[in-house]
């Protein structure tokens, strides 16, 4: 696989955002142009070997997202090196992650949102996301709130979709129980955010009752599963 630039440099300490696999800041390099970038780095296991490295398929379906209007850095480079996949894509500044305002609503005491908006304007502003997803064909199966980037100044809200390579896009709409997987993936745990998150999504129709009990019922499972991972595996918290 060519590199789509001509040099890759990481900083001397570079910052590593959150997330179970390395993603560091470096500076790529191209035709003398110098571009800030994010670079994740995941392990080359067997699965990646014998089909399509998660690198390569983050790529393609950040292509695919750009071209259906859906906002994600751009991609700059996927490749092999050595043992890994690297997946390059522009960085985005003074972004933080959604499940800020999401922490922070469960427990005061966390650290505020960095950005001047309100819980209820990025839960909104979600489930707008969400609808224009999955009519798109986008089911992102990995829809948390650790995979949104939120921008902007106040009154410009953008949000943006990372962590791409276990999204499936197809040609048409998303059926409604994988967008019922999708809507019960991001952390809001209380009914009435729920509520607010599917009433944003289903605009300017109410939400369906059934749509109501399967995204509480999947997220209660989602939950429980969580925990169950965090007391087996508790080097990954």
């Amino acid at each position: 696989m060519t590199p789509l630039y001509d040099s890759l440099v990481f900083e001397e300490a570079p910052e590593r955002h959150p997330g179970r696999h390395e993603v560091v800041n470096a500076t790529l390099e191209r035709g003398g142009e110098r571009i800030p970038v994010v670079v994740k780095k995941v392990p080359l296991d067997l699965r990646q070997r014998l089909s399509t490295p998660k690198a390569v398929r983050s790529f393609a379906t950040a292509r695919a997202l750009l071209a259906r209007s859906l906002a994600t850095p751009e991609p700059l480079a996927a490749e092999i090196v050595g043992d890994e996949s690297w997946y390059v894509a522009r960085r985005l500044e003074g972004a933080a992650q959604i499940r800020v305002w999401f922490l922070h609503r469960d427990d005061p005491r966390r650290p505020g949102p960095p950005l001047p908006f309100s819980f209820e304007e990025v839960v909104v502003a979600l489930g707008r996301l969400g609808r224009r997803m999955h009519d798109a064909g986008v089911f992102f199966r990995d829809f948390t709130d650790g995979n949104v980037l939120v921008t902007g100044e106040a009154g410009t809200l953008q949000l943006w979709l990372v962590d791409l390579n276990r999204a499936r896009v197809g040609k048409a709409p998303v059926p409604p129980l994988s967008r019922y997987r999708d809507l019960a993936r991001p952390g809001l745990n209380r009914l009435e955010d729920i509520n607010l998150l599917l009433s944003s999504y289903f605009l300017p129709d109410l939400p369906p009752a059934r749509a109501v009990r399967a995204v509480r019922w999947l997220r209660r499972r989602i939950v429980l599963w969580d925990d169950f991972k965090a007391f087996a595996r508790p080097w990954r918290r």
